[in-house]
């Protein structure tokens, strides 16, 4: 599985839910991806942005999924996905593309 950095912004309900009702958003967070199957490495908060923000590992599929249900709850605004290489993955691309330099040619010219 890959890892992916998760952005989730709350909107206006969901701050208000969080200090009229304070729980452990952290563990809510963690119940939901386990369900799905997606580990959580890491979980933040950003007051500041309005945001969770979280390291994970999962797929696709998964990816698809936990926005579905988190998105469908109300709570959030939008939220994104971005996949992570480490970077000695990183490394392997620049030299494959490296080798690959100048081999694409473009319909345009």
């Amino acid at each position: 599985m890959a890892k992916y950095l998760v952005r989730a912004g709350y909107n206006d309900s969901g701050f208000k839910g969080m200090v009229s009702n304070p729980s452990d958003r952290g563990e809510a967070i963690k119940g939901i991806t386990a369900a799905l199957g997606i580990t959580t490495e890491c979980i933040y908060f950003s007051p500041s942005t309005a945001e969770a923000i979280m390291i994970v590992e999962s797929d696709a599929e998964k990816n698809a999924r936990l926005m579905m249900v988190v998105m469908s709850s109300g709570t959030f605004s939008g939220g994104s996905m971005v996949e992570l290489i480490d970077t000695d993955s990183m490394l392997a691309a620049m030299q494959d593309s490296g080798k690959l330099l100048g081999t694409y040619k473009s319909t345009t010219g």
